[in-house]
């Protein structure tokens, strides 16, 4: 199993966790079975959602689409930090220079 499935199973199993101690919770607060039922729904439907997510990791223009989103995210978070870096750096030589 790659690193990437990887993360996505543990994430998975994580949220598949989280899920069964708020159903514990509900149950121990609440005897309504609806409510019971909601969250096991709930939890189903998160539990489709990741596979869903993962599933779709193996498509190569998902694959491709997430490196041009992580391509474009870091070309604004450089263009961001170096504006930033031009103001401080002016701020700085502003108060050297009174």
């Amino acid at each position: 199993m790659s690193e990437q499935s990887s993360q996505w199973h543990d994430l998975a199993d994580r949220v598949e966790a989280l899920a069964l101690k708020l159903k514990l919770h509900v149950e121990q607060a609440s005897t309504d079975r609806e409510v019971a039922d909601a969250i096991g729904r709930l939890r189903a439907e998160v539990d489709d959602a990741f596979q869903a997510a993962g599933n779709a990791m193996h498509d190569d223009a998902v694959r491709d689409d997430f490196r041009e989103v992580g391509r474009l995210l870091t070309d604004a978070l450089d263009t961001t930090f170096t504006k930033v870096d031009a103001q401080v750096r002016g701020l700085f030589e502003h108060r050297a220079g009174q």
